[in-house]
């Protein structure tokens, strides 16, 4: 996890951050004693969680928090304060993942780091959809070959729908344009499902897509996807976006047009 810690009391990200000394999963890639200075930061660089202050000056943790959620609204805060009158606005304005109070106890920091760390593993999910140009689906960080392209295109579809049903009309609409609406056609649809079922089963993610008869869709509770984080308001989807989605798919171009 990459982890900023932002206090206007230097001892106490000190404290913290020799806490974290040699624990896994854990990176203290910025320590601030400015609210501003981790909100620049955060804007320009991979934060997935951020230990915070609430008491400090120009900006208050509360504040930061909220922009930061802007930024990530995956992103994991904590709070370690030493005024328990805050932690009940933090938790209501934000939705604050934990907090702790300060002066802390080693326990207290190690508590904090395994929290933290089991909310980032259960946020962080397997797929990932790329859309803003080519078409890829990446599980595990590695990029999903296909030997079905017309399974990848179905696919494709079905994250365009955001987990609304695809129908096996409309697919054939889009995908087989060119060809008659008979048996033939229908048998190729159904082969592209069953490679997709195949597929994610072999990769033990068989509730990430489902059909039922006569359509199909992706589970989006399941996955990551640069569009979505995009229709979430997330910065750095929007920083992303160069005006291409899905340019191997001429049906994509419809999503496009709402997206500029």
């Amino acid at each position: 996890m990459k982890t900023i810690l932002v206090d206007d009391e230097i001892w106490s990200m000190e404290h913290f951050e020799e806490e974290c000394s040699g624990v896994q999963d854990v990176e203290i890639v910025g320590k601030f004693d400015h609210a501003k200075n981790a909100l620049a930061y955060a804007k320009e660089n991979e934060v997935d969680f951020a230990l915070l202050d609430i008491e400090m000056a120009e900006m208050n943790g509360i504040e930061l928090g909220k922009e930061l959620k802007k930024i990530n609204p995956h992103m994991i805060i904590i709070y370690a304060t030493a005024y328990s009158e805050y932690i009940a606005q933090a938790i209501l304005e934000i939705g604050a993942d934990y907090y702790i109070l300060k002066p802390y106890s080693r326990e207290d920091a190690e508590k904090v780091i395994e929290r933290a760390r089991l909310l980032a593993h259960k946020q962080k999910k397997r797929v990932y959809f790329h859309t803003f140009g080519r078409f890829d689906m990446f599980i595990d960080d590695n990029v999903v070959p296909f030997t079905n392209a017309k399974a990848k295109e179905l696919l494709a579809l079905c994250v365009d729908h955001q987990g609304g049903n695809v129908t096996m009309e409309e697919a054939i609409d889009k995908l087989w344009e060119d060809r008659c609406y008979d048996r033939n056609v229908k048998s190729l649809y159904r082969k592209s499902v069953i490679y997709l079922n195949a597929l994610f089963r072999s990769y033990h993610l068989s509730d990430v897509f489902e059909n039922g008869r006569g359509f199909c869709h992706i589970n989006k509770n399941m996955v990551e996807c640069d569009y979505y984080s995009y229709l979430d308001k997330d910065q750095k989807a929007i920083d992303s976006f160069n005006d291409e989605y899905l340019f191997d798919y001429s049906w994509g171009e419809e999503t496009l047009v709402k997206l500029m």
